[in-house]
C-alpha cells in the first residue's frame, strides 16, 4: 500500500498535466506544490481547492477521494466585517478572510451531486477532468457573479440556493452593504436573521455599532 506523500505527489502531478492549462484559461493560477487555483481580481481573491481523504476507510478501494472547495475572500468585506464585531474572529468563524468557503456541489443541483475518487495517476487525471467539467458548467457561473460587494448583496437578496449560509454569512452581507454607505440596509439584515434573543446577544457589538445614527 502507498502512503499518503506518494498519493500526494501523483495528484500534483495529476493537477498539473490535467487541471494548469485548462484553469489557467478562466484566470486560475497553481503555485508549484500547493492543491489551490487561484484567480485573484484586486480586492478579490477566488479559489478552487482540490483536496480531498486519503486512503479513506470510508472507502477502502480508493486511494484518494476528491473533496474539492470553492472559497471567496473580499478584503473590503472582510475588513469591514472585523470591525463590525470589534475585532472578534471567533464571530466570523475564525477566518474572517473567507467569505465562502463550501464543496463545489453546492453550486449544483443534487441531482447532479457527484462522488470523485482514484487509485493511481491515471485516474486521478480522469477525475480531475470530470471535476473541471462540473466546474465549468456549474461553479464558474457562480464565482463570475461573485466579484463585488454588489453581488454579494444581489445573491443574499435573490436568497441564491447556492449559497451555504452560516450565521457569519449574514455579517458578511451586511459588511458588503456597509462598504456601499447602506448602514440601515445593513442593519436590516443583521435584524432578519440574526434577531433572535441569543443571536442579539452574540452578535451585540454588531447591532451596537450599525445602531448608532
Amino acid at each position: 500500500m502507498r502512503n499518503k506523500k506518494e498519493i500526494k505527489e501523483d495528484l500534483l502531478t495529476a493537477l498539473e498535466l490535467a487541471g494548469d492549462s485548462v484553469l489557467a484559461g478562466f484566470g486560475f493560477k497553481r503555485r508549484r506544490g500547493s492543491l489551490n487555483y487561484i484567480r485573484d481580481l484586486g480586492d478579490t481573491k477566488q479559489t478552487l481547492a482540490f483536496g480531498g481523504d486519503y486512503l479513506p476507510k470510508y472507502q477502502s478501494n480508493a486511494e484518494l477521494c476528491f473533496h474539492p472547495a470553492m472559497h471567496l475572500e473580499m478584503k473590503s468585506v472582510s475588513d469591514c466585517a472585523l470591525d463590525l464585531v470589534g475585532g472578534d474572529k471567533w464571530l466570523l468563524a475564525n477566518s474572517p478572510e473567507i467569505i465562502v468557503n463550501q464543496p463545489i456541489e453546492f453550486t449544483a443541483p443534487k441531482t447532479e451531486h457527484v462522488y470523485w475518487d482514484a487509485n493511481g495517476i491515471d485516474q486521478m487525471v480522469n477525475q480531475i477532468g470530470k471535476i473541471i467539467v462540473f466546474i465549468k458548467k456549474w461553479v464558474l457561473p457562480f464565482l463570475d457573479v461573485l466579484q463585488t460587494p454588489a453581488d454579494l448583496i444581489e445573491v443574499y437578496t435573490s436568497k441564491d440556493g447556492r449559497m451555504m449560509k452560516g450565521h457569519h454569512w449574514y455579517l458578511f452581507v451586511a459588511a458588503a452593504q456597509l462598504t456601499r454607505g447602506n448602514q440601515n440596509a445593513a442593519l436590516a439584515v443583521i435584524e432578519e436573521n440574526l434577531g433572535s434573543l441569543g443571536m442579539r446577544r452574540r452578535y451585540a457589538t454588531a447591532f451596537e455599532k450599525l445602531a448608532v445614527k
